[in-house]
């Protein structure tokens, strides 16, 4: 028998899956699909990622050159065998998955091209990105389906998640589940497979609902349908609920409201020059102009009058005056400004394409020039960095205030 993946119904809304091969049947513990969901999308490939992007990256395979020898792609196809047991230490189900198809993979035969050894390496490293891979189109998806929604229930998700992924939405249809009394038993043929059926079986309920805790952005089951905004995770003797209801106040007051304008003046600015530059020439028609000579004048101007502000020379409604040079306030009495937040840039690059990988978005390192304090400087930004700045406008309450 051939390696085989299955999903199947083991009674009480829960699910377990099963490995087959030649010498054995697997069964992994049984789960209901909203704890398959979060189980999977909490698992730690740090380690696995550092190696396989050593081989991405590193690896002589893939130097350029005109001649390849065979030695490079035997040593390449060891590598990657090596990491198989890593994997199962973190997620046996992707470990079978990944060596079944690269089982199958290193039996393709030469076939006589000058590309065959680059071709063949690149099909390896595809097979053993293949749980990472899957891990952040499930990231996506979730974060599209479950990101404010602690009043919804699975059904009304499932439409949220379908005004911005409608491809996706096909796919994990509960409409498309197969209806019979007996037990549910499911082939699989490959992950992405797997965890749109595990999506598709939480739709098709309403006995849990996964939410997104307001203060650690970590998924959790709420344990009654009331609208809940805090997970029980604990941090340093403090659940989430006591430390989120504590910098729920705090978030609502701690900020000068014409400075808060302004950073949100300069989050849509910076929003609409990255939507400029990604956008082909072609189809800018409908966005509002921004290239980065346009961000640039705005940005000086704001950190000009800023200054002001911040020494006093400027009352907050000559500030606000000041730095809205695109018109985009209703009032200049800070309190009554009228400037909803719009999504943030993680926001829009997530529901742009659930391929998003933010490892391959965000360069390593970037200098930045940082006009809010009184001294402009340049800093050295980290793709960690870079991410943080994306998700400003929208980030968790422990993120935001790092406590």
């Amino acid at each position: 028998m051939a390696s085989e993946l299955y999903l199947m119904a083991v009674g009480d809304g829960r699910y377990s899956i099963l490995l087959c091969d030649n010498r054995s049947i697997t069964q992994m513990p049984a789960m209901t699909p909203a704890e398959t969901l979060i189980a999977f999308s909490e698992l730690d490939y740090t380690d696995y990622r550092k190696a396989v992007r050593w081989l991405r990256d590193k690896h002589p395979l893939f130097e350029e050159r005109i001649d390849i020898p065979v030695s490079d792609l035997e040593d390449f196809a060891a590598e990657a065998i090596l990491l198989t047991p890593d994997l199962h230490e973190i997620d046996p189900v992707s470990e079978f998955v990944v060596t079944d198809i690269l089982h199958r993979t290193l039996q393709a035969e030469d076939d006589g091209t000058a590309m065959f050894l680059l071709t063949a390496g690149q099909r390896i490293l595809r097979v053993m990105e293949e749980p990472l891979r899957v891990q952040t189109y499930l990231r996506n998806i979730m974060e599209v389906t479950f990101d404010g929604t602690a009043g919804l229930t699975p059904a009304e998700q499932y439409e949220k998640l379908r005004a911005t992924y409608a491809d996706i939405v096909r796919i994990c249809d509960p409409a498309k589940l197969p209806r019979r009394e007996e037990p549910l038993s499911i082939r699989l043929r490959s992950l992405m497979e797997l965890w749109m059926l595990v999506l598709a079986l939480y739709f098709d309920q309403d006995r849990q609902r996964i939410c997104r805790c307001d203060y650690c952005w970590g998924y959790f089951i709420p344990k009654t349908k009331k609208t809940t905004r805090y997970c029980d995770r604990v941090t340093d003797g403090q659940s989430c609920k006591q430390r989120g209801a504590n910098l729920a106040r705090l978030d609502k007051t701690s900020e000068d409201e014409a400075l808060l304008v302004c950073k949100k003046l300069r989050d849509r600015m910076y929003s609409r020059l990255l939507r400029w530059q990604d956008t082909a020439p072609s189809e800018r028609s409908n966005l509002i102009p921004m290239d980065y000579e346009l961000y640039d004048q705005w940005s000086e101007n704001a950190r000009l009058v800023r200054e002001e502000y911040v020494q006093g020379n400027l009352t907050a409604e000559e500030f606000l005056r000041k730095i809205d040079t695109t018109h985009e306030l209703t009032s200049y009495e800070a309190g009554k400004v009228d400037l909803p937040d719009e999504p943030s840039l993680w926001q829009q690059l997530v529901a742009r394409d659930f391929r998003f990988d933010p490892e391959r978005y965000f360069p390593e390192k970037m200098a930045y020039l940082d006009w809010t304090g009184p001294d402009s400087r340049w800093q050295i930004l980290t793709a960690d960095d870079l991410r943080r700045e994306a998700q400003k406008g929208h980030q968790s309450l422990k993120e935001k205030y790092g406590k």
